[in-house]
């Protein structure tokens, strides 16, 4: 009987250090980024942005890969059913959290199939309108109240972030029923702005937005986080005019539920460190987003998000179906 105690063991503390050492040994090989569109998105090139100085302070390569589709649930869909071993990561942002939401049958459960790794950086959308209405936040914001049904505005994708935080802002500020106009992506529904199609959206901001503003075809009235932006200081929040609000997009890195929280931790550094160099800050703000990290920085934005969105989804009883 002892014999066999002793033998069991010695059985125990082999397996207890090959476990071990397996974790040690990784990674030992590539490290997947999956980005949930196109390349050239500001997922991919944020994820570019962090590649190189990852590989070499991971010792692997990090290899991204492209599966659009389905307002990115294909993408997310894939990752929850990869193994959680740490080779397999998801580049995601707002959307993760909003298209299972906006779905009948939801193809995976944010906050079930994944776990945070780390955040790479926050944007506020902004409130942009075209000439012909107030030219102030106050103003534009008494006009919608007082006009209740009289202007269209612009969705970049039905059941995304834009229309949400739209439809979040409507309720805010007490504007009812102006007729919202979907548009297959942020490009199409600008374009509709600066013809006069629509008369204000909520979207990020971009190179192209600003030049659009610059030559007074549009104009951005507020960003919708709580406080000003570091990358427009100078245009007030909407929570200055509408008290309580206040909306972000994020993009981060997941994993699926199960990935050995050793891994995520040492995933989790590395992104710190490169998001913290002066010269990725530089190429991440380039793209109008705020540089941050951390992993419990990004699992209180998908709880905040979740609470959020959902509550908007009901509301609004907003379907992508």
């Amino acid at each position: 009987m002892l014999h066999r105690r002793t033998l069991l063991a010695s059985l125990a503390l082999t397996l207890v250090g090959t476990t071990a050492l397996a974790q040690d040994a990784w990674p030992s090989k590539p490290i997947r980024f999956i980005v949930p569109a196109a390349a050239g998105g500001t997922n991919d090139v944020l994820g570019r942005h962090l590649q190189e100085p990852l590989s070499k302070l991971l010792g692997q390569p990090v290899i991204m890969e492209y599966k659009a589709g389905a307002g990115g649930a294909i993408a997310s869909q894939y990752v929850a059913t990869q193994p959680a071993d740490g080779y397999t990561f998801l580049l995601h942002g707002s959307g993760l959290v909003t298209v299972p939401l906006v779905q009948r049958k939801p193809l995976y459960d944010a906050m079930k199939d994944f776990v945070p790794v780390s955040l790479i950086g926050t944007s506020p959308m902004v409130l942009m309108t075209h000439p012909s209405t107030p030219g102030t936040l106050k103003d534009f914001v008494d006009y919608a109240r007082a006009n209740p049904g009289k202007l269209e505005w612009g969705a970049a994708a039905l059941g995304g972030v834009g229309q949400l935080a739209m439809e979040a802002f409507h309720s805010a500020a007490g504007i009812k029923s102006m007729v919202m106009v979907p548009y297959p992506g942020a490009g199409p529904a600008a374009q509709a702005l600066l013809a006069g199609q629509t008369k204000y959206m909520l979207s990020t901001p971009s190179s192209a937005t600003r030049g659009f503003v610059a030559e007074g075809k549009m104009r951005v009235l507020g960003v919708s986080s709580a406080k000003r932006s570091p990358l427009l200081p100078d245009v007030p929040s909407i929570g200055e005019v509408v008290p309580g609000y206040d909306t972000e997009t994020w993009f981060g890195l997941v994993a699926r539920t199960g990935t050995p929280q050793a891994i995520i931790a040492r995933v989790a550094d590395a992104v710190a460190q490169v998001v913290a160099m002066p010269d990725v800050q530089e190429k991440i703000r380039g793209v109008n987003v705020v540089p941050q990290s951390g992993t419990q920085a990004l699992g209180d934005i998908l709880k905040k998000d979740h609470a959020l969105w959902g509550k908007v989804v009901k509301e609004n009883n907003i379907s992508m179906d």
